[in-house]
């Protein structure tokens, strides 16, 4: 004969048994947060780029405007775009205070560039670097500009991405060469 038996019935849990579960579940959750913690060093890498091509091409398409050439070893190029049809040259930089300054060579009507890359920028003052003036720009979140024409292609060294100061823009602009 076969013997029947009753479950017992639910809710005679006790406070151990609940314990017990909730132990379970701290232990899994402790183990996936160690395993989740984000390396020491948490800083992204920046990316290095070599804008010589870039560089280059644009010279030989426009040998009078000068382009960045020699920056001291902190100086980390980290973009650089040239596109020959709209004679669009830019090279962007994380400088030696860990900021960010671009150079942007650019055809076109001088107010609409300087506006477009000036973030519509207010001219501060004149600057004179090596003998060249330029027309500081300062747009409403503080970015600065520094701008100069050359022919058809305006300059713009810092640009509305720029969060770079007048220290790193002068050393940007002294190291722009002709060809």
């Amino acid at each position: 004969m076969t013997e029947v038996v009753d479950k017992p019935k639910r809710g005679r849990e006790t406070t151990l048994d609940m314990i017990r579960s909730l132990g379970l579940v701290m232990i899994i959750v402790v183990v996936v947060w160690f395993f989740a913690q984000p390396p020491s060093s948490d800083e992204q890498g920046i990316r290095v780029v070599d804008p010589a091509a870039d560089v280059t091409a644009f010279s030989s398409d426009q040998p009078e405007v000068p382009v960045p050439a020699a920056l001291p070893d902190r100086w980390r190029p980290t973009s650089s775009t040239y596109l020959t049809g709209e004679q669009l040259l830019r090279v962007g930089y994380v400088t030696p205070s860990d900021t960010y300054a671009e150079y942007a060579a650019v055809a076109g009507p001088v107010a609409e560039v300087r506006d477009a890359y000036t973030g519509d920028g207010v001219l501060r003052e004149e600057v004179v670097v090596d003998g060249d003036a330029w027309d500081l720009y300062e747009d409403e979140d503080g970015s600065l500009s520094l701008v100069r024409t050359y022919g058809e292609i305006t300059v713009v060294v810092g640009t509305l991405r720029s969060s770079a100061g007048l220290g790193d823009l002068d050393a940007l602009v002294r190291s722009l060469r002709v060809g």
